[in-house]
């Protein structure tokens, strides 16, 4: 899974845009797609024609209410395509985490507990670098920077990239960035000069694809649309058909660099001679427990003990084997957010798996 995050301390630079339009043309080729609206002005709710009174749950629940999930709060677009929708009430989210701990990872660990899975997550942010900005990121091995044709978007990348710079040293969490030309009319020659500097200072980090000048995005959000359903023969929507073809070329390279970061920073199941080590990382659960085919799916479970910087812990003494099982937090049953290897399950969801050679 793909999580990217759709950022830029500037306004007005196409980031909602981008977001709403990139994860529509990735559904179309039948990726499975999440889209999060992580701005409180809920532009990306809008986009798709939904307006407050369409919704009882939003992003604020995945901030806010521990045992609300993307499975209870996402709208279904389409098939395999779902928008968790946001409105104001986003904004008293940093007044209400002010004094918590761990208030910049509640986005990284609601996914982590979520048993939903998709190809790509995508979380448009708002124009400023606050705690919802932070929480994208840190959520994120990804992130999309999109930059309009002005005098002050140099700045705005330079900006962004010190972010990322800064999240690297304090927090050890590494992102991909990718700078992407967006509403670019590529005649002026301010904007081409504006395009080769950019090609000169951030060619690695420089998409191919250009998302031009058009107002047919602006008419396709005013229709409640995505441009690629909206007009599908519009220079917009091949803009971002190009892009999401981009993006999905780069799985094999983005891959494996995104799993060497998660392996890093996650506690998978540690196998050993002795048995197996399970961890889980829900800091703010009262009570983890593990079930599976080695207790014949108990819904008691065996307790995880708790250590002192928040990590739950357990050790089983497994023979060799195949085993399914999964999280109970706080009653709620959870696949392992620290390993990547599942199974189906009979009641739509996923299990996790660990091999004991």
């Amino acid at each position: 899974m793909r999580v990217i995050a759709l950022a830029n301390q500037k306004g007005g630079c196409g980031k909602t845009t981008t977001a709403t339009n990139l994860s529509a043309a990735l559904a179309r080729l039948g990726k499975k797609v999440l889209l999060i609206d992580n701005d409180p002005q809920g532009h990306a709710s809008l986009a798709f024609g939904f307006r407050e009174r369409d919704f009882s749950l939003s992003t604020y629940d995945l901030y806010l209410t521990s045992d609300i999930l993307v499975e209870d709060a996402f709208l279904e677009v389409q098939p395999g395509f779902h928008l968790v929708p946001t409105g104001i009430e986003l904004s008293a989210v940093e007044q209400a985490l002010s004094r918590e701990s761990g208030k910049d990872v509640r986005l990284r660990d609601n996914l982590r507990r979520s048993s939903m899975e998709y190809d790509y997550v995508l979380i448009d942010c708002p124009p400023s670098v606050s705690l919802l900005t932070f929480n994208a990121l840190l959520a994120c091995n990804e992130v999309i920077i999109p930059v309009d044709p002005s005098s002050y978007s140099l700045q705005a990348v330079r900006k962004m990239r010190e972010t990322l710079t800064l999240l690297r040293e304090k927090k050890g969490h590494d992102l991909i960035p990718h700078i992407l030309m967006s509403d670019f009319d590529t005649r002026p020659r301010f904007v081409r000069s504006l395009m080769e500097e950019l090609e000169e200072r951030y060619d690695g980090d420089l998409l191919d694809s250009i998302i031009h000048h058009t107002v047919r995005c602006r008419e396709a959000a005013g229709s409640g649309q995505p441009v690629v359903a909206f007009d599908p023969d519009s220079r917009a929507a091949a803009d971002f058909r190009q892009l999401a073809r981009e993006l999905c070329d780069q799985e094999v390279d983005v891959g494996v660099a995104a799993l060497d970061h998660w392996v890093a920073m996650l506690h998978g199941p540690q196998v050993s001679p002795s048995g197996v080590r399970f961890e889980a990382d829900f800091p703010r659960a009262k009570s983890v427990r593990i079930t599976g085919n080695f207790c014949d799916w108990s819904a008691k479970g065996l307790p995880l003990e708790k250590r002192r910087d928040g990590i739950w812990e357990c050790h089983l003494a497994l023979e060799a084997g195949e085993y399914a099982y999964r999280f109970i937090v706080d009653g709620a049953w959870l696949p392992d957010p620290h390993n990547s290897k599942t199974q189906a399950n009979e009641f739509g969801g996923a299990n996790s798996v660990v091999i004991v050679a």
